[in-house]
């Protein structure tokens, strides 16, 4: 799958809170269960259900039905886009763009 590095502009505050709270929970789960994620999210006047539901249309989460509970994992694209929120936070980057000079025929 591509990045489709366009998407980190146009998500909101709440659903990077959500990816966070994925992040946060797979340290100690390998599946998140949704109870744990709306806790650490810690959104005002709910919404998490949401959140989640369009996180993962856009292949950033992905559901994993367990025998216990139902819960979520972060895909590489949801990494990716965690990574590349803390670069833009750092001000580490500035744009993506396409790779240019690259392969046998550059030079």
């Amino acid at each position: 799958m591509k990045l489709d590095a366009k998407g980190i502009r146009y998500m909101s505050v709440d659903e990077v809170r959500v990816l966070t709270a994925v992040e946060t929970g797979s340290r100690n789960h390998n599946v998140v269960p949704t109870s744990l994620i709306k806790s650490l999210a810690r959104l005002h006047g709910g919404g998490t259900n949401k959140f989640i539901s369009d996180l993962a249309k856009k292949n950033l989460i992905t559901k994993v039905i367990n025998v216990k509970y139902d819960g979520y994992k972060l895909t590489y694209g949801g990494y990716d886009y965690l990574a590349l929120k803390t670069l833009c936070k750092r001000e580490s980057v500035y744009s993506v763009g396409n790779q240019i000079g690259v392969g046998k025929e550059s030079g």
